[in-house]
């Protein structure tokens, strides 16, 4: 079917992440998130794309039990290449619900795609981990935030700013001792949960991203993962927001 009409009543903003939680027809949640050719549904429980690989709930849950019986086992591409799949649908998902300030849906997808770079740390070659890890500061930065931001709602700014210092600190590890980078401090990731300190010791009410610095980590992201169309458009929006 032509779903011109129901963009046409959800324009697409460049500048925020547009998402929306719906009824499904068989009774069950679903996260709509628009993007600029269109919109993404995902489901609110499981995998986002509904699917169930080899009747486990996910590549990963599949994977690891493949790990738990056989001591040789390794990843091999393809199924490196399955488990990168499956992390952009959870990073799809819980980029939604953080707009959504469903923290604790954040929570669970972040912990999801962790415990996949820390599966593929153990499994993968050389190159295939050295590639992945380098998503890592940004999904913990995700996972840290959303920590923070269900402590604020319980009126805990002292245990807010303790995870805080504790996501930065771990951020920090990841970029020195693994991605090997001696400037963690100027890291797109830790300038964000900095920035958030800053608003809850100032007494500010911390809201979402502002739009600038979302375009300039989705920007980063789209570089580590060699998307460059995506990058360059992200460039122009940046370009544009600037003058």
């Amino acid at each position: 079917m032509d779903i011109s009409k129901i963009l046409a009543e959800w324009p697409f903003d460049p500048l925020t992440v547009s998402a929306r939680i719906i009824p499904g027809e068989d009774g069950l949640k679903k996260i709509q998130m628009r993007v600029d050719l269109g919109l993404i549904q995902m489901e609110y429980e499981g995998r986002p794309d509904g699917q169930q690989p080899f009747n486990f709930e996910s590549y990963l849950d599949y994977y690891r039990s493949l790990a738990a019986s056989d001591k040789e086992f390794n990843l091999d591409p393809r199924m490196s290449f399955q488990l990168r799949q499956e992390g952009m649908q959870y990073y799809h998902r819980y980029l939604s619900l953080h707009q959504l300030k469903d923290y604790n849906g954040v929570i669970r997808d972040t912990r999801h795609n962790l415990d996949i770079l820390n599966f593929i740390a153990n499994y993968a070659g050389s190159l295939e981990n050295m590639t992945s890890q380098q998503h890592r500061p940004y999904v913990m930065m995700m996972n840290t935030s959303a920590k923070a931001m269900l402590k604020l709602e319980e009126d805990q700014k002292a245990e807010a700013l303790n995870i805080l210092k504790a996501g930065i600190r771990q951020i920090k590890n990841v970029y020195i001792n693994v991605l090997e980078d001696s400037q963690p401090d100027l890291s797109p990731e830790i300038f964000q949960l900095r920035e958030l300190q800053h608003r809850i010791t100032d007494d500010g009410v911390p809201t979402e991203l502002p739009a600038m610095e979302k375009l300039e980590i989705e920007l980063q992201m789209a570089l580590l993962s060699e998307n460059y169309e995506k990058a360059a458009t992200l460039r122009d929006q940046i370009d544009r927001s600037s003058n």
